[in-house]
């Protein structure tokens, strides 16, 4: 049986168009250098330290609550980033996490706390908790198809938080149970740039840092905070990314609640589910 020709032609015509458009929505290269936004939602596995002072009638010394309250080194906690590009040049990046620790140890040593002193060889706890948002806005300076860089600004919003609680003697003699806590949530400006690479449709390779110190109304001190990795992109709208990311900040605080320092270093990987559109 001979197959018409008109038929033929119709059914190359409609190979050759679905090729085209197949070819049209595959990227070139990682969709996250041509999509207007994406999303990564995953887990973060920081090694930290936090220390902290709390200053009474003279400055105290900081408190290393992972030494003195043997607190775990590591700890598992949720992390979101989120990336809006708009304009030609312009995006919006956003980011958050938080990490919480809580443990009690016989104390090796006396603990100042403002003007209370927890004695060595009594049983205290101690905790803190530290939650971070980056709002971040850049101007991209150099871009193609598989590369793009920027510079920018932002802010980090940072809320504070710790307790120590145990016996102490009175100034009677007695025995006491107290419990200090301080807090504070302030924003610090910084500065930033970007580079990301990518040599097929489905890597990425990126890397960023921001960076400032600066006095800001009742807080002074600074920041680092910087993220390098990859994603892996096996399907046109959803990636696999494998990040490490590194946080630090130093900051004095003159409040009337709480006159001290807080010191504190994160650092460690981030696995993340990704999507763009």
């Amino acid at each position: 049986m001979k197959i018409p020709k008109l038929l033929i032609v119709c059914s190359l015509s409609m190979v050759l168009s679905t090729t085209s458009a197949i070819a049209q929505s595959t990227p070139e290269y990682h969709p996250f250098l041509g999509d207007k936004f994406n999303l990564g939602i995953g887990l973060f596995w920081p090694e930290k330290s936090i220390k902290v002072r709390v200053d009474g009638s003279v400055p105290e010394e900081q408190v290393d609550f992972g030494e003195t309250f043997k607190l775990d080194d590591r700890e598992t906690t949720g992390s979101m980033m989120f990336k809006w590009k708009f304009g030609e040049k312009w995006q919006f990046q956003g980011q958050y996490w938080s990490v919480d620790s809580t443990g009690g140890a016989v104390l090796e040593e006396d603990v100042e706390w403002e003007d209370v002193v927890f004695k060595a060889g009594t049983f205290a706890n101690g905790g803190f908790d530290i939650s971070i948002a980056r709002i971040y806005f850049g101007r991209i300076f150099s871009s193609s198809p598989k590369h793009e860089f920027g510079i920018g600004g932002g802010v980090h919003w940072m809320e504070l938080g710790s307790f120590i609680e145990g016996q102490i003697e009175s100034s009677e003699g007695s025995t006491d149970f107290y419990r200090g806590s301080v807090s504070a949530d302030f924003p610090l400006p910084n500065i930033g740039t970007w580079y990301s690479y990518s040599w097929s449709p489905h890597l990425l390779v990126m890397a960023r840092i921001d960076w400032l110190s600066v006095s800001y109304g009742d807080y002074s001190g600074g920041l680092w905070n910087g993220q390098a990795g990859i994603n892996w992109a096996p399907f046109r709208h959803f990636g696999i990314g494998f990040y490490y990311n590194v946080f630090e900040i130093d900051v004095d605080i003159d409040k009337s609640d709480w006159r001290g320092s807080a010191e504190s270093t994160q650092h460690g990987p981030f696995l993340a589910l990704t999507t763009t559109w």
